[in-house]
């Protein structure tokens, strides 16, 4: 029994010095190289996407401001008679053209008074053109045979009173046949004289007086069928532009007071946006000047021109009204009292901080945020991210404005930057980058800011 004990615990005790043995050779063993495993491929860098920082004495700062859309032009159209409403032709909301019969009122009264115009004037008229021609050859002819009738009887009247004379100077008459003869002597000669005065008339023609006279009804009398007609018109109600009917405010029998308003046209074709800003940012603005704005309900952009400015200040607001005009109102879908926004950068000088991709940005405590960035000298070295602490100043869509502890030769990563941790190595590719107030229609107050094309270079570090 002894003897199996010692045998047992023989074998236990080689079993644990060949183990010693192994494990402490065979590690030496890999560790030069004998058997090793070499490594099949390089471990591949994280690619992020670099930009330089723009630092300067003049910095674009964003401008916002809510703007009110306006029809150019807006008219509450009313009757200038006061007769009854006997048909309106439109309803809210219909498109109308210059010069289309809205309304209509009961005219009977003043197509009356019209129809009674019309024919004194031509009365008037009539009686004029028969003065200018002057009398007619009948008339003359008429007048001539009562000369010369009258010429016979004076001529008559003469032998009698003569026979009358010799008669009493001899006192073979009496005293009151020789008056008689006398009497009746003396009125054909006054009748004779009448009749050639007459005809003197008749052959001379109307008094230059007399016409005038009758011009100057007839001029009366037309300005009074002028006057109906215009009474006339004012009954119907029409159009003074191409709009639509916004609001109608009376119906059909109604009896308006004259100006009182039936309809609300508005230009719905041609739309205005208007808004103020300070004189300082009215004086980079210019007529021609292209801008956008967007709606609450849509982000689409629409463009719009600048119109005019208003050469004075609201006394209220302190601020200069700008006109926008809309090119494509129609298209655009606005309606006229509609809330907008615009926005548009202003060069400003000395301003802090400078442009940076909001993407770029990380999340730090009490509300700071950090930036990942290389050290843009380090060229064909490992590229060693670092964080830089920041502070926004503003945004403007998907930019933010900042400044930091940052330095000159700093590249800031903005593509990838979530997938990277500051002190990690990686491979870096410097991009184009494209301000937003590179567009013609977010820039005010600058000529035109070429791209800054900076190419592409690779900033590549092993691991």
């Amino acid at each position: 029994m002894k003897f199996k004990n010692s045998t047992w615990w023989g074998f236990l005790g080689a079993v644990v010095v060949v183990a010693i043995v192994g494990w402490y050779f065979l590690p030496h063993q890999l560790a030069d190289g004998a058997d090793s495993p070499k490594p099949t491929a390089e471990i591949s860098l994280q690619s992020v996407g670099v930009m330089k920082i723009e630092t300067g004495k003049a910095v674009f700062v964003p401008q916002r401001y809510t703007a009110t859309v306006v029809a150019r032009r807006k008219s509450s159209l009313s009757f200038q008679a006061s007769e009854r409403i006997e048909e309106i032709l439109v309803e809210e909301g219909d498109a109308v053209t210059k010069d289309q019969l809205l309304a209509m009122q009961d005219n009977s009264v003043i197509q009356a008074q019209y129809d009674a115009a019309l024919a004194r004037a031509v009365q008037s008229q009539a009686v004029l053109k028969e003065l200018e021609q002057g009398p007619r050859q009948e008339t003359v002819k008429a007048a001539r045979a009562e000369v010369a009738r009258l010429k016979a009887q004076l001529a008559m009247a003469d032998t009698t009173l003569g026979r009358q004379t010799r008669l009493r100077n001899t006192r073979a008459s009496s005293p009151q046949e020789f008056d008689a003869a006398r009497f009746d002597r003396d009125a054909v000669a006054a009748a004779m004289e009448s009749a050639q005065q007459n005809l003197d008339e008749l052959v001379a023609g109307t008094r230059s007086e007399k016409i005038d006279a009758q011009r100057a009804a007839v001029k009366v009398a037309a300005s009074q069928v002028a006057e109906a007609k215009t009474r006339l018109a004012q009954t119907q109600l029409l159009a003074p532009f191409d709009g639509r009917i916004s609001r109608r405010f009376l119906h059909e029998g109604s009896l308006p007071d004259r100006g009182t308003p039936v309809l609300e046209l508005v230009e719905s074709s041609k739309l205005e946006i208007r808004f103020g800003v300070s004189p300082e940012v009215a004086s980079e603005i210019e007529p021609g000047q292209k801008l956008q704005f967007t709606t609450d309900a849509s982000q689409k952009a629409t463009p719009g021109i600048v119109k005019q400015k208003q050469p004075t200040l609201d006394r209220a607001t302190r601020t200069c009204q700008v006109i926008v005009s809309v090119p494509d109102a129609e298209k655009s879908q606005l309606i006229d009292g509609q809330t907008v926004r615009i926005e548009f950068a202003v060069e400003e000088k000395d301003v802090e901080g400078f442009w940076v991709p909001s993407e770029a940005l990380q999340p730090q405590l009490r509300g700071l945020w950090s930036l990942l960035v290389i050290d843009g000298k380090a060229n064909n070295a490992p590229a060693v991210t670092q964080r830089r602490d920041v502070e926004t100043l503003a945004t403007w869509g998907t930019w933010s404005r900042v400044r930091g502890t940052l330095e000159p030769t700093d590249l800031v990563i903005f593509e990838g930057a979530s997938r990277v941790s500051a002190g990690q190595k990686v491979t870096a590719t410097l991009r184009e980058v494209t301000w937003p107030w590179q567009k013609e229609d977010q820039h005010i107050g600058a000529q035109h800011i070429g791209a800054q094309r900076v190419g592409e270079k690779h900033v590549e570090a092993n691991r």
